[in-house]
């Protein structure tokens, strides 16, 4: 059974309730889940009772601080996956940090995102959606197929030993930065990413598959 770490917001009701029904979701798709309001420490209640031990509230909070970190850290490294609830005008931060803690540990990402608020023309941020290998899911229903689908690709990979996300992605970085020194021209410079991207983008979509044909780029 692969374990799901949630991560979003979670400091109002409405945000607990979406958190909570994303959780449910996949746990009656038979995945197991950490879900932090749940699952994790809560901060308001542990707080009274530092307090009543003779902590000061300034050592009580860095106590605590330290101990949510930790948990996360593990709970997100002990994990197979991770979904990252985009919802709001702008991410959750915590969430941002255990799903970039989550894609650097090769785990699978999925993004659900059912929010029409955008600082990008109506997308988001590429750094995040990197995450995710550039796709989103915007209904509960999609998050467990999403990972079967993830957690399939991630399985071929390893047996035809292909680099996963983190080292792709730093590979592809190396070389566009080698670029980048070179002084290229602009349409040289086009012509690497294409090189480098169309294909990857091809696989990864269904909705091309047939139409991967070579660009027709001048040399």
């Amino acid at each position: 059974m692969y374990k799901i770490y949630c991560a979003g917001p979670l400091f109002n009701p409405k945000e607990r309730e979406e958190m909570g029904q994303i959780a449910s979701t996949l746990e009656r798709a038979g995945y197991s889940v950490f879900l932090p309001q749940r699952d994790g420490l809560e901060f308001a209640e542990l707080f009274p009772w530092f307090l009543k031990k003779g902590i000061s509230a300034q050592e009580a909070q860095k106590i605590l601080n330290m101990a949510i970190f930790s948990l996360d850290v593990f709970q997100v490294t002990d994990s197979e996956g991770l979904v990252l609830n985009m919802n709001g005008r702008v991410p959750d931060e915590g969430a941002m940090v255990e799903a970039g803690i989550a894609w650097a540990h090769n785990k699978v990402v999925v993004i659900f995102r059912s929010d029409s608020r955008s600082l990008i023309e109506g997308s988001c941020n590429p750094l995040v959606l990197g995450l995710s290998d550039f796709s989103c899911i915007d209904n509960y229903d999609g998050i467990p197929g999403a990972f079967e689908t993830k957690f399939a690709i991630m399985a071929e990979r390893a047996l035809l030993a292909h680099d996963h996300g983190f080292e792709a992605a730093t590979k592809s970085g190396k070389e566009i930065s080698t670029y980048l020194a070179s002084q290229r021209s602009q349409g040289d410079i086009a012509k690497l990413l294409i090189d480098l991207f169309k294909e990857r983008i091809c696989q990864a979509s269904e909705d091309l598959k047939g139409s991967c044909s070579q660009a027709n780029t001048p040399p």
